[in-house]
């Protein structure tokens, strides 16, 4: 029996390994970067796909010399309609749907600040929550740097 446990403990130790170091936060993909060496002034405005529950987004990119000057994100619900204070409030502003919806009307305004204070779509954290905002907002801003540098 002895033997068994002691084979047992080994194994575990074994799969769990035998590192005991900080963790460091997993890199963004390097397909999040964008490249704006070709891109020409202008303001580019895309649209995100749709999610079929959630809406679609658009963005509006602005660029000068090179560089992001500005950004605009805007969330769109399944009806048109955009994703502001009232988003997700069917159910009450006190209700957990409400607080979730409201948590990617922020992460909305956050995204395009990002970008423009890093230049770097892969520097533009994801926000818990906001995971399918992040994507469109991913998403659009590849599109529109494709526009400018066309």
């Amino acid at each position: 029996m002895k033997k068994f446990l002691a084979a047992m403990c080994a194994a575990c130790l074994l799969m769990t390994g035998c590192g005991g170091g900080e963790k460091t936060p997993a890199p963004k993909p390097a397909s999040n970067k964008i490249d704006l060496s070709n891109a020409k002034d202008g303001t580019y405005t895309v649209e995100s796909s749709r999610d079929e529950k959630l809406g679609n987004s658009t963005l509006t990119l602005t660029i000068k010399d090179k560089k992001i000057i500005a950004a605009e994100f805007t969330g769109y619900d399944l009806f048109g309609n955009v994703k502001g204070e009232d988003y997700g409030s069917l159910t009450g502003k006190d209700s957990a749907d409400y607080k979730k919806a409201q948590v990617a009307v922020n992460a909305i305004k956050v995204y395009p600040a990002q970008l423009v204070e890093t230049q770097d779509l892969s520097k533009v954290d994801a926000i818990s929550g906001a995971s399918i905002s992040y994507g469109q907002f991913v998403e659009t801003t590849k599109r529109a740097v494709e526009e400018a540098s066309k």
